[in-house]
């Protein structure tokens, strides 16, 4: 099965640009699988298309990305499957392997599949069929963008039970009140220049603030079912990111030094998850000082295999790969060298005209979230009738507990 189709497929007509089969990735299954045996159903939640987000090159809503599949294990057809986003914008791909759950509703017992999503949502499915639970309504989200060639679907699918088990707008009322004053009032300026109160507002070169952020919602690990009594336990995150775009350098010029080049290849290969000061961002390291542990050699091996979360850069030319080497290690000679590559013309496929500026957290500068609690949450939410049971903070700061603070819950 493709997630992303190909010609004569079912879902081929979902993207405009009828060749992305052959140079759009992602929409993979990271987060691992579920499996009815017995029904010989094989569940499978795919990932977002890349690039995440802009999306000027792959028009559409983009199926199977974000989408819950459910295959025939013994041929691999698709049964049924559920979009979860259309043209994924916010990185919002399927974060965890689906619940297989039973239900009892009205004296009568449903088999059914339950996924949580990193915007703290709940989708019930039947396992046969792929027919909802409970009923998901199309609501209408913002379309206007600040990308050139940007095109926003403008609908998303939400579940009307059960109520997300996380946030899902935020205000200037809440800031984090255990902050001090001085602290409050500089993020409160900050939050007065994002755009913020909706989970869908286009990427644009105005900050705006994700919520619920890139790590959820919902998260890796994923549900827990009680089949007893029906409750599903979810621990969910509840942290804003500031989400940037900036304009990609779109060429070499010739003439360049191995410097140039090196910083030019970073800021458009590297930024995103090593931040343009190279300190790093959320998990993603410092590449400050990396001479003492790399080589040139160590940089080419990593640009060709990647390394865990980090994917290879099989495109970069060899010169490429020197030069930003180069600027990686500080090679004060080896930066002087004339980049020689520095006139081959731009793919147009592949290249981007916006990137990501990085993955940043609305946080103070001591590192606490920047909004008021709880930053982390355990949820039961009763799936025979898709209402709440209880809902409780999940972790806590030692040093606000030393203060007499509740529990405020953490990233989990």
């Amino acid at each position: 099965f493709h997630t992303i189709p190909q010609p004569g497929e079912d879902g081929y007509e979902t993207w405009e640009d009828k060749d992305a089969w052959q140079h759009i990735g992602g929409a993979n299954v990271w987060s691992g699988f579920a499996l009815d045996e017995e029904r010989g159903i094989l569940f499978a939640p795919t990932g977002s298309a890349s690039y995440d987000f802009y999306g000027g090159k792959r028009k559409g809503s983009n199926l199977f990305a974000n989408c819950l599949l459910a295959l025939d294990v013994n041929t691999g057809k698709r049964i049924w499957h559920f979009q979860f986003m259309y043209h994924d914008l916010w990185d919002k791909d399927l974060p965890t392997p689906p619940a297989l759950v039973t239900l009892n509703q009205n004296g009568k017992k449903i088999d059914a599949v339950a996924q949580t999503t990193k915007n703290g949502m709940v989708y019930v499915f039947e396992r046969e069929t792929g027919k909802p639970v409970f009923e998901i309504e199309e609501i209408p989200v913002d379309t206007i963008s600040e990308l050139d060639g940007e095109k926003v679907w403008p609908t998303q699918p939400i579940p009307v039970k059960p109520a997300p088990f996380s946030r899902q707008t935020l205000t200037l009322d809440d800031i984090n009140p255990y902050l001090p004053d001085t602290t409050r009032t500089r993020l409160y300026r900050d939050m007065l220049g994002y755009r913020f109160g909706s989970m869908f507002i286009p990427p644009g070169k105005t900050p705006s603030l994700i919520f619920p952020g890139y790590d959820g919602g919902g998260e890796w690990g994923g549900p827990a079912f009680d089949p007893a009594t029906g409750i599903l336990y979810v621990n969910a995150n509840e942290m804003a990111w500031v989400m940037k775009m900036l304009d990609n350098e779109e060429a070499a010029v010739e003439e360049e030094t191995w410097l140039v080049a090196g910083q030019r290849l970073y800021t458009q290969h590297c930024t995103t998850c090593h931040g343009a000061d190279r300190k790093g961002t959320g998990n993603n390291p410092t590449l400050i000082n990396i001479q003492s542990k790399y080589s040139t050699n160590d940089i080419a091996e990593l640009m060709k295999t990647g390394r865990r979360m980090m994917p290879a850069f099989q495109q970069l030319k060899p010169e490429e790969v020197q030069a930003l080497a180069s600027f990686l290690l500080d090679q004060k000679t080896e930066q002087a060298n004339t980049f020689k590559t520095g006139s081959t013309p731009i793919d147009s496929v592949n290249f981007m005209p916006y990137r990501l500026s990085g993955y940043n957290k609305f946080v103070s500068t001591d590192g606490y979230p920047a909004i008021s609690p709880p930053w982390g949450t355990l949820n039961a939410i009763n799936l025979n009738t898709g209402e709440f049971a209880w809902k409780i903070p999940l972790g806590e700061y030692e040093e606000l507990k030393a203060r007499g603070i509740e529990p405020t819950g953490t990233e989990n």
